[in-house]
Parts: C-alpha cells; sequence; structure tokens
C-alpha cells in the first residue's frame, strides 16, 4: 500500500483524490456511451484532480459541444480541457 501511497504523492494527489477522480471519469465514460449523439465515438477521459480532459476524433461541432456539456455535469467536475478534434470521418 505504500506504494501506491508515494506514487499519489508524486503526482500531487491524495489517494482519497484518486478515487474520487475516477469516480467522475466512470460517469463520465457511462453518459457518453448513453447519449445518442455521442456514443459512436471513442473519446477518451482523463481525471486529474478534478479536472477532466477530453481527447479523440469526432465528427462535428454539436457532437463536441455534447461531449463537453456531459463533462461538465457530472458533479465535481471543476474545468473541462478541450482536446476533441473535430474531422468528417471517412
Amino acid at each position: 500500500m505504500e506504494e501506491h501511497s508515494t506514487a499519489f504523492a508524486a503526482q500531487g494527489q491524495t489517494i482519497a483524490q484518486a478515487i474520487a477522480d475516477g469516480v467522475i471519469t466512470a460517469r463520465i465514460r457511462a453518459r457518453l456511451r448513453l447519449d445518442p449523439l455521442t456514443a459512436d465515438y471513442e473519446i477518451h477521459v482523463e481525471t486529474v484532480r478534478s479536472v477532466v480532459h477530453l481527447s479523440g476524433f469526432v465528427e462535428s461541432a454539436q457532437v463536441r459541444t455534447q461531449a463537453l456539456r456531459i463533462a461538465r455535469d457530472v458533479a465535481g467536475v471543476r474545468r473541462v480541457s478541450d482536446f476533441l478534434d473535430v474531422r468528417k470521418l471517412d
């Protein structure tokens, strides 16, 4: 257990914060999969200290906006960083 505590401390996170970040990430992923606009896209979600980073490719600004809205609406999210790339898929 001490090894994990040291790893979290090196990242500036407590174990409790890492668990909270994991819960936020899981909730966002689930909501993205259930939403008709975002379900077909592989949107990567990472949460660090309650800041969510979304990345991946989507086909339209509408999908991007919806993904960002979903992430922002999850309890505990402080901020969402948008690294989504809008590209027409072939």
